[in-house]
C-alpha cells in the first residue's frame, strides 16, 4: 500500500472534486446525512441501457474525505452497471467496517489506508451510503 499516493489521491479529489453538479436528467437520486457529523451527500445516477450508468454526479456539504468520496464515485459509476456499483458498495464496506483484504479497482484502494481511522469512517462512507439509497439498498 502506498500511503502516499492515497493521501494525493484523495486530497486531490477533495480539493477538486470531480462531477459536483446536480444532475436533473437523472433517473436514481440517493442522499444521506450523516446524524454524526451532519455532514450530507447526494448522489444522483443517469442510466443508460440495461441498467448501466451513463453519467454519474454529486452534491455534498462536509468535509473534504465526503467530498473526495462523492467524487471517487461519480468518477467510477460511468460505464458500470447498477448491480456493480452496489457489490462494489458492499465490498467498500466490507473493507472499511469488517477489514476485509480484498482487492479494491483503481483509486477505489484508498479505502484500504482509510479504514486504519475509524473517526474518519462515517465521512468515507457517506457517499457510499447515497449510493446505496439510490439503488433502493438503504
Amino acid at each position: 500500500m502506498d500511503e502516499d499516493l492515497h493521501r494525493e489521491i484523495l486530497e486531490d479529489h477533495g480539493r477538486r472534486p470531480r462531477h459536483k453538479h446536480e444532475l436533473p436528467e437523472a433517473e436514481l437520486i440517493g442522499e444521506h446525512r450523516s446524524e454524526f457529523t451532519g455532514n450530507e451527500s447526494k448522489l444522483f445516477l443517469k442510466l443508460a441501457t440495461a441498467g448501466t450508468v451513463a453519467e454519474a454526479s454529486f452534491l455534498g456539504q462536509g468535509s473534504a474525505l465526503s467530498l473526495a468520496s462523492g467524487s471517487l464515485i461519480a468518477s467510477y459509476a460511468p460505464g458500470k452497471t447498477t448491480k456493480d456499483l452496489l457489490k462494489l458498495s458492499r465490498l467498500v464496506n466490507r473493507v472499511m467496517l469488517e477489514g476485509v483484504d480484498e482487492n479494491l479497482p483503481g483509486e477505489m484502494v484508498v479505502y484500504h489506508t482509510i479504514r486504519r481511522f475509524p473517526e474518519r469512517h462515517d465521512c468515507a462512507l457517506l457517499a457510499w451510503r447515497a449510493l446505496e439509497d439510490a439503488l433502493g439498498e438503504a
